[in-house]
Formats: structure tokens, C-alpha cells, sequence
């Protein structure tokens, strides 16, 4: 039961205990008293065990008096898993300036890397390579992560799961007809087991199916089966553009139909991001194109996460 406090401007925090809840709900908040008054809601605050929140006043300049809510300043460990091939692993080489590290952002070990002493399914703090420690290379996850981190409040962190695989087809990461399904939920759950919640996926792949009208449903049944098997609601799915210009452009077709199959699912555009001029398949973004991809990824993801 809600009070009335007299004045759009005065605030106090109701409570109630809610019992025997368990897995994921969608939440609706009800007004039962008939339309006569519906009162202005400032924020709803879940916790478990019994609550430290207090009875405090709230003006609409700020706060009155200080609230204990330890709910509301504990650390979060936001996971973004990295889904796709080649150019979600990434082609070009990093440089030095892309491996200055940042504490708040971890990656799980992608192989057993001598170069970075990374560890398989370990965490460590994340620089490039954040896949395959042979090549080397930078994708988007790593620009995505730098420019992410700013906008969390302090003492929250970046979790990155690699699960990106050169080369391969949508079908290798299918649950019912690939190889490497049951590989991606393994690693997503080792980071939920350490305390993280996924926030969204960030997809990159096509090339190895190019102009498969199959593609947008196999990518649509991926994602919920991972949704399904990983307890997430509709988060954020990102998806890149191919290469334009590239072996692989007619492909965008495909992939600028994925929201028509996926709720939440956002296109990055490609637009004026350049080949690697060492790749001689004509697929591959370069260094600048993958910082820009990144920070692009990052854009979108900042909008839907209303951050």
C-alpha cells in the first residue's frame, strides 16, 4: 500500500515482501484504486534477505536525506558475449596503443596464450587478442569494452566472452546440428557462476554463408536457444554489417533482416569502414575499421542499454 503524501514533490519509499519467487518474471506495476489517483513513481527496488532501505523524503531537486541502499551501489559484472567469425575474432594486427589495459574490463580466456598469460575459461584483464592468441589480431569487442566502461558507475566491470570462431558457418554454432553450441553456453555460464549478468550479444558472422536466405532463421534460432538455455530476457543482439565493397557485401541483405527475426536485434552499418589491406579473401575490416566498428557497436549499445 502506497500513502498518499500531499504534494507532487514529496516522496516516501513504500515496502513489501515478496515470497516464494523464483527463476526470471516479467514485472507489472498495478494501480487498484480505480483511476482516482495514481501517484508519481520515482524507482522500484528489488533485494533479497531483509531490506536496508529507509523511509526517506525526496524532494524533485535531489535527496533530502540520505538513503542506506546497499542494493542500489553494489558492483555489477556486466558480460557481453562475442558471437560470429573471423572479423568478430578480428584480422588485423593490434598495436601497442591498443593494448593498454583497464582493470575494470576482464575478458575469459579464449586459448592458453603464452604472449598475454591468459588461461582458458580464466579471467584476466582483457587487451588484444581477446580471441585466438596465434593471430593477434584486434576485432570490435575491444573498442567496444573501452568505450562502454564510461558509461558505468564506478566500481562496475566489463566482463567479454569470446566465443567467435574463424571460418565457420552459422550451423557449426547451432544446438541441435553443431559442434560448438554446448562450447558458448559452457563459457556464458562460467560467467554467470562468477556473479555476471549478461547485458547483450555482439554478432558478427555471414561471410562463410553468403547470400543464405536459411541464414536469418538459423541465426534467430541460435540466439533463442542461447536465450532459452541461459535465462535472458530480450537483451540487446547486435549485429554487424559485412565488409561493403568486399567478396561478401550482397550478404547485408541477410543480415539488415535479422530484426524482422529477432526481438531487440539492432544493425551496425558498415558504412566507410575499409578492407585490411593485407587480406586477400576481401573480407576483412582493418585496424581503423575494427576501432571504428567497435565504437559503433558500443553507440548502439549505450542507447538500448539507457545508459
Amino acid at each position: 500500500e502506497v500513502p498518499n503524501t500531499g504534494s507532487w514533490e514529496t516522496f516516501e519509499s513504500a515496502e513489501a515482501d515478496l515470497s516464494s519467487v523464483t527463476g526470471i518474471h516479467t514485472v507489472y506495476l498495478l494501480s487498484t484504486d480505480n483511476g482516482t489517483y495514481n501517484g508519481d513513481v520515482d524507482w522500484i527496488e528489488f533485494s533479497t534477505g531483509s531490506s536496508t532501505v529507509d523511509s526517506d523524503t525526496w524532494s524533485d531537486t535531489g535527496l533530502d536525506t540520505d538513503v542506506d541502499s546497499e542494493t542500489s551501489t553494489d558492483p555489477v559484472f556486466h558480460i557481453f558475449l562475442l558471437l560470429g567469425q573471423s572479423n568478430m575474432a578480428g584480422f588485423p594486427k593490434a598495436l601497442d596503443a591498443d593494448k593498454v589495459k583497464d582493470d575494470r574490463i576482464k575478458v575469459l580466456g579464449y586459448d592458453n596464450c603464452s604472449s598475454t598469460g591468459r588461461i582458458e575459461n580464466q579471467w584476466a584483464t582483457a587487451s588484444p587478442p581477446l580471441h585466438e592468441c596465434w593471430n593477434g589480431a584486434i576485432g570490435p569487442g575491444d573498442y567496444f569494452a573501452k568505450t562502454m566502461i564510461g558509461h558505468y558507475k564506478d566500481g562496475d566491470t566489463i566482463g567479454l566472452v569470446p566465443c567467435a570462431i574463424s571460418g565457420e558457418k552459422i550451423e557449426t554454432f547451432m544446438k541441435d546440428i553443431g559442434t560448438k553450441y554446448d562450447w558458448i553456453v559452457d563459457r556464458a555460464k562460467l560467467a554467470q557462476q562468477a556473479g555476471g549478468v549478461i547485458d547483450g550479444i555482439l554478432f558478427h558472422q555471414g561471410e562463410s554463408n553468403n547470400t543464405d536466405t536459411d541464414w536469418p532463421g538459423h541465426v534467430s534460432t541460435l540466439i533463442g536457444d542461447l536465450k532459452a538455455d541461459l535465462g535472458l530476457q530480450d537483451i540487446p543482439f547486435l549485429a554487424g554489417e559485412l565488409l561493403i565493397g568486399g567478396s561478401c557485401e550482397d550478404h547485408n541483405i541477410q543480415v539488415n533482416r535479422l530484426p524482422d527475426f529477432i526481438d531487440n536485434a539492432h544493425i551496425i552499418s558498415s558504412t566507410g569502414l575499409l578492407i585490411d589491406p593485407a587480406d586477400t579473401l576481401n573480407v576483412h575490416f582493418g585496424h581503423d575499421a575494427q576501432v571504428e566498428f567497435g565504437k559503433r557497436y558500443a553507440a548502439e549499445m549505450i542507447k538500448d542499454l539507457g545508459l
